[in-house]
C-alpha cells in the first residue's frame, strides 16, 4: 500500500484505541500541542496494537526478529490543545514485505480528526540482516 493511500484510509472497526489527554509539557506558549508530539502519540497507539497481536518488542525478540522504522509520515488537520482528551487509533495497513501501521488521532472533546499518520517498519534478524518478506510466524499473529 502506498503511504499516501494509508493516510487517506479510514480506521477499521477492529483498530486498537487508546484514550489520552494532552499534558502541559507537550504544549507551546499558545497551549497547542507541538506537532512533533503527534509521533509520540502514534507510538503509544503502535505499542498497544503490537501488544494486542503479541508482536511487541519482547515478543519479536523471543521470535528472533526486530522491527525498525524506515519511514513515518503525518498529516495534521486540527490542533490539539492543553487538557484536550483525544483518542489514537492504530491498525495494520500493510503486512508483507514491510509492516505498515496507520494512525488516526481524533479529539474526543470536539469530535473531529486532529491528524493521520503512517509508520513503515522492516523486519530484521538480530544481526541486522533485513528480511525481504515478513516471517510466517509474525504474519500469523497480525493477520485479521
Amino acid at each position: 500500500m502506498s503511504l499516501e493511500k494509508a493516510l487517506r484510509e479510514k480506521p477499521p472497526a477492529d483498530a486498537v484505541r487508546v484514550a489520552l489527554e494532552v499534558p502541559f509539557h507537550d504544549v507551546d506558549p499558545l497551549l497547542v500541542a507541538w506537532h512533533g508530539h503527534y509521533f509520540k502519540y502514534f507510538e503509544i497507539g503502535r505499542q498497544a496494537l503490537q501488544r494486542r497481536h503479541k508482536v511487541d518488542a519482547p515478543d519479536l525478540r523471543e521470535l528472533g526478529y526486530h522491527w525498525y522504522v524506515v519511514d513515518t509520515r503525518a498529516r495534521h488537520v486540527a490542533p490539539l490543545r492543553y487538557g484536550e482528551k483525544f483518542e489514537v487509533r492504530a491498525w495494520f495497513c500493510e503486512r508483507d514485505p514491510r509492516i505498515g501501521i496507520a494512525y488516526e488521532i481524533t479529539s474526543l472533546d470536539h469530535g473531529r480528526r486532529a491528524a493521520r499518520g503512517v509508520t513503515v517498519l522492516v523486519t530484521t534478524r538480530p544481526d541486522g540482516e533485513m528480511l525481504m518478506e515478513t516471517p510466517r510466524e509474525i504474519l500469523e499473529r497480525i493477520q485479521g
